[in-house]
């Protein structure tokens, strides 16, 4: 990085008290230039169109999304999230796989493998958007491309959804939106015409490597005081725990359903059972809360697994059991039906691994 270092001698920028100049003299000014360089600079790749073909791949994604094509959707798929899918051999000798068959394998995978989150599969597979607006993209290499976007469901939820589209240099092209993937992986070469003898490779075929969500309004920055259609079900758990983290009952008792609130009663009620309960009175003032495993059940159901660390230091497993509405006043609104303690020792311990992994990373 240049710096321009300014030296100062007789209250002039630049010249020193020693230097004698006639009145009349013309001064010659000679600018340096100044070249300032980011912490972080990416150019970008050489090939300008690399970055507009993963473009047209995603918005063909986006496309397939809109059209609820699922099976077609895996054609799109990047080739590591389809590791260990079981494939359909047809009669004319090609292998296709199923969109339900590559979910249940990456459900199967530990949450830090699974390509497509909670936000991801509640707005592009569950449902699609009701509108999207094109934030930032940036090329990270020649072969890896990441697109922001925001969204609106068709119930008013709003996030940002990070695409990350990554090339493909041994696939071929897909024939079309809903054509199915050869299991063919010999790199497509075409003759040229000038040079009969010649091939040239196809272009890379942009595949979708990942989708991450996170809200579109940060929770860090002011808690929501209710539910609320723009809300997502991940931001409820979040301003839910931090309540109890606070021990603010009042506030966390407007988290939770109408249904839920018929059960337990008024907020003093409420207040009452989690007091004397040993583990659930272990979610006020709690140290600290990590979300171990999310999880879309059905549309309009949603579950998460946290491991909350108490006061005491003890740790407590709970499962959050969300619902949407899609009626009356409160229609888009996540609220808590639920919250259960987990006591089945095996997935304790997997959450004490995933815990522990998560340190690690």
């Amino acid at each position: 990085m240049r710096f321009l270092v300014s030296e100062r001698c007789g209250g002039q920028l630049g010249l020193c008290s020693r230097q004698k100049f006639a009145p009349s003299a013309p001064r010659l000014v000679r600018r340096l230039p100044v070249v300032p360089l980011a912490l972080y600079h990416n150019p970008g790749p050489r090939e300008p169109g690399r970055a507009k073909a993963a473009q047209q791949s995603l918005q063909r994604v986006l496309e397939l999304v809109q059209r609820g094509e699922r099976d077609a959707l895996v054609d799109y798929f990047a080739t590591s999230n389809l590791t260990d899918t079981p494939s359909l051999k047809l009669a004319s000798g090609g292998e296709v796989m199923v969109f339900e068959d590559v979910m249940e394998g990456m459900l199967l995978r530990s949450p830090s493998q699974h390509f497509l989150d909670s936000y991801a599969i509640r707005h592009l597979i569950l449902s699609s958007p009701a509108s999207t607006q094109l934030l930032s993209g940036l090329m990270l290499g020649p072969n890896k491309y990441i697109q922001r976007m925001a969204v609106t469901s068709q119930m008013g939820e709003s996030c940002i959804l990070t695409f990350t589209m990554t090339a493909d240099t041994t696939a071929k092209q897909p024939t079309s939106p809903g054509g199915n993937r050869s299991t063919d992986k010999t790199t497509a070469a075409t003759p040229t015409a000038g040079d009969p003898g010649a091939v040239v490779s196809e272009p890379p075929v942009w595949r979708l490597r990942s989708v991450r969500g996170e809200p579109q309004y940060g929770i860090g920055v002011v808690q929501p005081t209710a539910p609320s259609p723009e809300l997502s079900p991940e931001q409820i758990v979040e301003a839910h725990l931090a309540a109890l983290q606070r021990k603010d009952v009042p506030a966390a008792f407007q988290f939770l359903s109408a249904g839920s609130r018929k059960i337990i009663g008024d907020v003093h009620k409420f207040a009452e059972n989690v007091a004397k309960h040993r583990r659930y009175g272990g979610l006020l003032g709690h140290i600290v809360a990590t979300s171990v495993r999310r999880c879309m059940a059905r549309p309009t159901t949603f579950l998460e697994i946290v491991s909350v660390t108490s006061a005491s230091g003890t740790r407590f497993v709970f499962c959050y059991i969300l619902s949407q509405e899609t009626s009356g006043s409160g229609a888009g609104c996540w609220s808590i039906d639920f919250i259960k303690v987990v006591d089945d020792p095996r997935l304790v311990e997997a959450v004490e691994s995933s815990c522990a992994a998560q340190r690690r990373a």
